[in-house]
């Protein structure tokens, strides 16, 4: 457990000076208990200044229990009833009032609820605490009003705040005394007005309360108000992304057929073994007609099929030779013990968890071809020898696409594969654009090696090519922290996905930072230090910790002393290190990978 030095903290709150509008968050100086119960108003407590509102001033407040007071001075004007159903009509008639969150509460012995009042210097605290909605179990959550000798009014409500469906809820203030029913505002932005009465009015049926873990400020700007919402509960919030999602899988899914059909048409790929890799680069194929002896995949014309295929020599592959292909009807080449399987979809609809989640290896020119259909032209292959390779082309030559209704709609495309090498190449000659299949009309092309693979995305190959395909997988560097912070809570940061410090070594090295200061993101990119892609996203290395150990993931504790004040926030930010090179493609010579980051809040409650 590391705890924060007072430098650091210093450091935080000279930040935090540097604003001029600063949440008056929940005060822990409640004062004295007046009672609990359900529908009761307390006698006057007095406030130890004149409180101005609405042009007039004010000494006393009775608290009623659902959550609103009245103004008055030593009981002039007399305080009204305790009202448990606000309305509109109800909050500009008797005596002036403000309401934290007029409900229906009730201050419960169960749940220790109670009001409490609190005069301190130039502030008159009001709680309502451990309330819970009547009729409800819960939840139990907390409300308090500040009163100001400025006239400013501060609501602030803890992260459990939560309103009953179908029972109406008021935040606001009126002078009463008949003042006119005001517009509805909304406090959850900032707003203002000129005149004293103003309301917002949450129901569950109809407005959800958004307030939960915020303060709103109210300004007094002559008779109206401008009203700020502020984030004053605890909270930690993830802001940017780490680096680096590595695949061994390439792919481009393109949404339909009218996509596809622009993106590939007359296009081409090849995909050359590379090792345990392949080497995937954009054009450079060429369409071969098929020949007059160009065989049927298969007997009769098929839908949804796969068929095995012996060629005349095993095809060289990144996970070996291939005595055996097997050749899907919807454009699809792979090698395995068994059928390839499409987790998560079917065969004829596309989708990236089924091209990444094959039980075999393949290479994809994945879509809902219909040789079926009447009129469509036929799946063909052939080997043909070229100098001192044999090629295995198939071909859909001019075949159907699935249409709803069934029409004229067909492609022309080719994979040949060279069984001598073992490179593969695709080649479209024509990419029909119609929509309207009800199982959906993507295509989706590109190699994934066998099992399942961490998702890099879809990419536009025509642009991200030429690349060498990863031989690992590897997920992003992700930090989370938890709890929210409040003072004397210790928050523990969890660093995922470190990457292997040397291959089949089991370290794994990371370090987590703490900083005063953030860079927004998409933070500073660290190419210039050799680890392109990765961000900082820190402003500052104020608090290191390091982590080294046989897991991905690791965890460090960071204890907030019982003197922090709420309000203020820091930043943090892990890093993980590995060997230089060692990344595929040589995206990082430095040897490091860096995490999203976490911002901290420290809350009142």
């Amino acid at each position: 457990m590391l705890k924060i030095s007072k430098s650091v903290f210093g450091a935080i709150a000279a930040l935090m000076a540097s604003f001029s509008l600063q949440a008056q968050c929940y005060e822990p100086l409640t004062g004295t208990v007046l009672g609990g119960g359900d529908d009761v108003v307390f006698g006057a407590q007095p406030l130890g200044f004149a409180f101005p509102f609405n042009g007039v001033t004010y000494t006393d407040v009775h608290v009623c229990t659902n959550g609103f007071v009245y103004l008055s001075n030593l009981g002039v004007p007399a305080p009204g009833a305790a009202d448990y159903t606000p309305t509109l009509p109800e909050l500009v008639a008797g005596s002036p009032k403000v309401c934290a969150m007029w409900d229906d509460l009730n201050l419960t012995v169960a749940n220790t609820g109670s009001a409490l009042f609190n005069a301190l210097p130039g502030k008159g605290v009001i709680t309502w605490q451990n309330a819970i909605n009547y009729g409800t179990a819960g939840p139990v959550f907390s409300v308090q009003l500040q009163l100001l000798a400025s006239g400013e009014i501060f609501v602030a409500f803890n992260g459990a705040v939560a309103t009953v469906v179908g029972s109406d809820c008021f935040l606001g203030m009126s002078e009463g005394n008949g003042a006119a029913i005001p517009a509805v505002s909304d406090f959850s932005i900032v707003g203002s007005s000129v005149v004293t009465t103003n309301v917002e009015v949450f129901n569950s049926n109809l407005v959800p309360f958004d307030l939960a873990g915020q303060t709103v400020q109210f300004i007094p700007t002559g008779l109206g108000y401008t009203w700020i919402p502020q984030l004053c509960a605890g909270a930690n919030t993830s802001y940017g992304s780490g680096c680096y999602t590595v695949s061994d899988s390439i792919y481009q899914r393109f949404a339909d057929a009218a996509v596809a059909s622009a993106g590939l048409t007359n296009q081409s790929i090849q995909f050359f073994p590379a090792g345990a890799s392949y080497l995937v680069t954009w054009g450079g194929g060429t369409y071969v007609a098929p020949s007059g002896t160009a065989a049927n995949l298969t007997v009769a014309a098929a839908d949804d099929l796969e068929v095995v295929v012996t060629p005349s020599i095993a095809m060289p592959t990144p996970q070996g030779p291939q005595a055996t292909l097997r050749v899907h009807t919807n454009a699809v080449v792979s090698w395995g013990a068994g059928a390839q399987t499409f987790p998560g979809t079917n065969n004829y609809t596309p989708t990236a968890a089924g091209f990444l989640n094959g039980v075999n290896a393949g290479i994809y020119a994945w879509h809902d071809y219909n040789e079926a259909e009447g009129g469509s032209g036929r799946i063909k292959r052939e080997e043909v020898v070229v100098g001192s390779d044999t090629i295995l082309y198939i071909t859909w030559d001019n075949v159907e696409n699935y249409s709803n209704p069934l029409g004229v709609n067909p492609g022309t495309m080719q994979m040949q594969l060279n069984l001598t090498t073992g490179v593969v190449t695709i080649v479209w000659t024509s990419v029909d654009a119609n929509t309207t299949s009800g199982f959906g009309s993507s295509h989706l092309v590109g190699y994934s090696p066998p099992g399942a693979s961490i998702d890099g995305g879809s990419v536009n190959l025509a642009t991200a090519l030429p690349v060498v395909t990863s031989s690992l997988n590897m997920s992003a560097l992700s930090l989370s922290a938890s709890p929210a912070p409040v003072a004397g809570v210790t928050v523990v940061y969890t660093t995922n996905n470190i990457p292997e410090f040397a291959p089949t070594s089991g370290l794994y090295v990371a370090v987590n930072i703490i900083s005063v200061g953030s860079v927004p993101a998409p933070g500073l990119d660290l190419g210039f230090l050799g680890a392109p892609g990765c961000a900082a996203l820190i402003a500052s290395l104020d608090v290191t910790q390091s982590m080294v150990g046989a897991s991905p993931s690791n965890t460090v504790s960071f204890a907030l002393p019982l003197s922090v004040p709420a309000g203020i926030q820091f930043f943090s930010q892990s890093a993980a290190l590995f060997l230089p090179n060692t990344l595929p493609n040589g995206q990082n010579t430095f040897g490091m990978t860096t995490s999203n980051a976490i911002a901290s809040l420290v809350g009142a409650w």
